[in-house]
């Protein structure tokens, strides 16, 4: 007589195989450290996981344009403190220009000095980034993106440094003021240098905010990069916990999964040893 297996639906065999796989998938994911190899496993890890690489991506992004922006940043200020420290230089030399005991060829000295620092500032106005680039660009100001919502300007415009310089009432631009200064060394009178020593002190005062500006800009990129750091982290973290197999977990499952493959093959081989007349009999 036929064995009722011949017609038996295939539920049991399947059972058995899909215990299997189970059994070598929690094999797999112990020996790999990795709770999932293909987004069918966990398709809602795999999800957060994209999420998460995409989101790194776009934060390597803003690190590496803050490495950019530190460079620029450093150099402005290194440059604007040579032109402080020059305009201090001025204000020294418009002081003793003042004084009306000098002989005219002390003046002279005096003017020669102030048309070098003249020269000098012009000459950092048009110095070059590490990158080719004007460091003190004249048109809108470079920007570059640290964050989603945050663009931030390494260096200074032209015009913020050399330009629109407050002299109590005006405005002027650094070459002009120092031309100035130089004619009333020279030509003046009394009270033309004595106007002149006072733009000399708002050219340092000016110098002096600008610098403090600067400094204060690369505590902000420093704190940014910060954040960034953390974030690397804290996303680096999480990603380890999703993919990270728990061990302990693992073990547990792979014993009752191996429990029950045993019972499934049990049920199995005695259901396929009964006849059909002791089925319906």
């Amino acid at each position: 007589m036929d064995s009722i297996n011949r017609t038996r639906p295939p539920d049991a065999v399947q059972k058995q195989a899909e215990l299997s796989r189970l059994i070598a998938r929690t094999e797999e994911s112990v020996s790999t450290g990795k709770s999932f190899n293909r987004p069918s496993e966990a398709p809602s890890a795999w999800l957060e996981i994209s999420s998460i690489s995409k989101q790194s991506t776009i934060e390597k992004g803003w690190a590496s344009n803050i490495g950019r922006a530190r460079i620029l940043a450093q150099q402005a200020e290194s440059t604007i403190d040579t032109l402080s420290n020059g305009a201090i230089r001025v204000r020294e030399l418009m002081v003793l220009a003042n004084n009306e005991t000098l002989a005219p060829r002390d003046r002279e000295i005096i003017a020669l000095e102030l048309e070098s620092l003249q020269d000098q500032f012009n000459k950092l106005s048009m110095v070059k980034d590490n990158y080719g680039g004007q460091l003190f660009h004249p048109g809108d100001p470079i920007q570059m993106r640290i964050d989603a919502d945050i663009l931030v300007t390494p260096a200074p415009t032209l015009q913020d440094v050399f330009g629109n310089i407050d002299l109590g009432g005006s405005t002027d631009n650094l070459d002009t003021i120092m031309t100035n200064m130089i004619n009333a060394v020279r030509f003046g009178t009394v009270a033309d240098r004595a106007d002149e020593l006072n733009n000399a002190k708002s050219v340092s005062d000016h110098f002096a905010t600008v610098l403090g500006r600067q400094g204060v800009f690369g505590n902000r990129l420093d704190e940014q990069e910060v954040r960034l750091q953390q974030s690397a982290l804290n996303t680096s973290e999480r990603r380890s916990a999703l993919e990270r197999t728990d061990v302990a977990e693992a073990i547990s499952r792979f014993q009752s999964l191996l429990v029950n493959l045993e019972a499934a093959q049990r049920l199995y081989a005695k259901t396929a040893s009964t006849s059909l007349i002791q089925l319906i009999g």
